[in-house]
């Protein structure tokens, strides 16, 4: 039994306190909570609906047309028929996906049925439509008598959908469904998605599993977070049922202790994630040319140095800062002062100990053992993040998101070049940017930490180049041709890393486990086009232009703006190898020219605090 649980989106005059879909489910303590993604990337009410039906997914922006036609439910005696079921299905065609709707009821033998309460459009029923759109039973009635006559439909068909009341009544179904509940039935009951726009977590509970405890699966690898994909091939395994091998969800488990109060804590935090990401770094920038204007007038070329030295460190160590302020969860105005000002605090004390060009050493190695470390927990804090993966968007539930997997690389050749400074080419210069590089890519890209496998060709691409440039011999055209064969070596080796850990993340499941040529064709394509949208959307053409020419500026004028490193051979490593991984990173993600602005934008704060060399406030005497 499916039972879909709404909210009341009536208007009403008198302001009362409604209790959540959250709140409603914890009041039953039989039920294993949980929290659900409902699709990925931007969010549909009818897409959600569709996405458990099929078992698998895509970002909206894969379709064409990216918006679902109008679905419109039509009963036909004891039967009844989606109207746009067809368009949909065209749709579906479209996606660079095996994408099919309705594959869950028609996995079941005599299909599915449908309990739903008159006056109402009857959205829910789309989960027990089978692959011509329609519903083998239903049962339309009162809301009163909802629970029983799904738990009639539930005697006929071995699969039944129920769309519930809203307030006390649909509490009051709830309860009867737990009481009606035979020994051998799995039973869900979840918020109906909304009709809304903003990315959603469904609050869901189960009985039957065991329990209770908190909800899990290997989609998300997230105690307390399962995927709306994770619905199809949990209800044909309770089934005993064969799980369609283009279903890529996985079944929903149970993981630790039960705990709402966790779930309510994680779903408020990964709300306002997204609305202070620019903020925070309007405020960062803000403060540091606040810095440069106050030193700057204080002390004229010595103060303006100093500041760009400390901006450029805070900007090192912000990445550190996101964790803490994850850890506290503050509110809006208290975070972004903790940003900005422990940012800043961090650098000048950073700057005043480790003289000029040793400062990046701390905050960058040590923000890369922080986030290892965390991936290691679970992605516990980086998730909780403002620069974290969102779970909220239904593309990654855990692990590192393109942002970070953008930033990280830079931060780990930037510090290596600040603690080996001084060292000139040399086979162990070398073994340490490729071990180094050897170490971020196993993590960033095993399915039991990172899970990002563009990383793993950002990071490999970037650590060939370092390499590269700090190998004794120079660079010859067989170290070249080596490099270039790098980025593969490392899928091939993540491969072999999550066969031996049973890491069984995204790259298993959709490249190892793929079904044929056209699958791996489908992924191929299915990032590209996501990549290219991704160019078009709001200021990302802009940005992506600016960040274009600054690479070329940097590399034209190259001698001139990094004098102060007197032609240090593992600067030119770690600027080169940070290059590199951005390039490679924007060409082998779906975010493409994502990652390309952020890694420009950390090579820039990288390449002010080479400018603030504090020989460069001298003034030389006119003759």
């Amino acid at each position: 039994m499916l039972a879909f649980l709404p909210i009341d989106t009536r208007p009403t005059d008198v302001p009362v306190e409604v209790p959540s879909i959250l709140d409603r489910l914890d009041f039953h303590p039989q039920l294993s909570l949980g929290l659900l993604g409902a699709t990925q990337g931007g969010y549909d009410q009818e897409q959600a609906l569709l996405d458990m039906t099929q078992g698998t997914r895509v970002s909206q922006a894969a379709y064409t047309p990216k918006q679902l036609p109008a679905m419109a439910f039509y009963p036909q005696g004891h039967t009844a028929l989606f109207q746009g079921w067809l368009e949909a299905r065209t749709r579906a065609e479209s996606a660079p996906a095996d994408i099919m709707p309705g594959l869950l009821a028609q996995s079941i033998p005599g299909g599915a049925a449908y309990a739903g309460i008159s006056g109402r459009t009857q959205i829910e029923a789309l989960p027990a439509a089978n692959r011509a759109g329609r519903v083998s039973l239903i049962s339309i009635g009162k809301a009163d008598d909802a629970a029983r006559r799904a738990q009639k439909l539930l005697a006929k068909r071995s699969f039944v959908v129920a769309g519930l009341p809203t307030g006390a009544a649909g509490d009051t179904a709830v309860e009867q469904l737990i009481a009606y509940r035979s020994p051998n039935e799995l039973l869900i009951v979840m918020q109906t998605p909304p009709p809304m726009h903003a990315p959603q977590l469904l609050p869901i509970g189960i009985l039957g599993l065991g329990g209770p405890k908190s909800l899990t699966s290997a989609s998300t690898k997230l105690q307390g977070i399962v995927a709306g994909i994770d619905l199809a091939p949990t209800v044909l395994q309770w089934l005993g049922q064969k799980v369609p091998s283009d279903m890529k969800g996985q079944q929903i488990e149970l993981d630790g202790p039960r705990d709402s109060a966790a779930l309510k804590s994680l779903s408020d935090r990964l709300r306002v994630v997204g609305g202070r990401r620019f903020p925070a770094l309007e405020t960062v920038l803000a403060a540091w040319l606040l810095l440069l204007l106050v030193l700057g007038i204080v002390a004229d070329r010595v103060g303006t140095r100093t500041a760009m030295r400390i901006g450029a460190l805070a900007i090192m160590w912000l990445l550190s800062v996101l964790l803490l302020t994850a850890a506290l969860h503050p509110g809006r105005g208290a975070e972004l002062l903790i940003i900005a000002f422990g940012s800043f605090l961090l650098g000048a004390v950073t700057d005043r100990l480790l003289p000029w060009p040793r400062g990046p050493v701390v905050p960058c190695l040590l923000t890369i053992l922080l986030y290892v470390v965390d991936l290691g927990r679970h992605s516990d804090l980086i998730i909780r993040s403002l620069l974290g993966p969102n779970p909220r968007f239904g593309s990654r539930y855990y692990g590192i998101g393109n942002e970070l997997e953008a930033a990280l690389p830079v931060l780990l050749f930037v510090g290596i070049a600040a603690l080996m400074y001084g060292r000139t080419r040399s086979r162990g210069g070398a073994a340490a940017f490729a071990g180094a590089g050897l170490a971020l890519g196993a993590a960033i890209g095993s399915g039991r930490l990172g899970a990002d496998v563009g990383g793993v060709i950002t990071v490999g691409g970037g650590a060939a180049v370092a390499t590269l440039f700090m190998l004794p011999g120079g660079i010859t055209r067989r170290a070249v041709v080596l490099a270039c064969l790098v980025p593969a070596a490392a899928l091939v080796g993540l491969a072999a890393l999550d066969l031996a850990t049973g890491g069984n993340g995204h790259f298993t499941r959709t490249v190892l486990h793929a079904h044929g040529n056209s699958a791996l064709q489908d992924i191929v394509v299915r990032r590209y086009e996501l990549a290219f949208n991704a160019l078009k959307r709001g200021l990302m053409p802009f940005a992506t232009a600016i960040a274009a020419l600054t690479i070329v500026y940097g590399l034209k004028y190259r001698d001139r703006i990094y004098a102060p490193l007197a032609g240090s051979d593992v600067w030119r490593a770690a600027l080169a190898g940070s290059l590199a991984a951005g390039i490679a990173g924007s060409l082998a993600n779906d975010s493409g020219p994502l990652l390309l602005v952020i890694s420009t934008f950390a090579l820039v704060a990288t390449t002010v605090y080479v400018r603030g060399d504090p020989k460069l406030a001298q003034v030389k005497p006119v003759e």
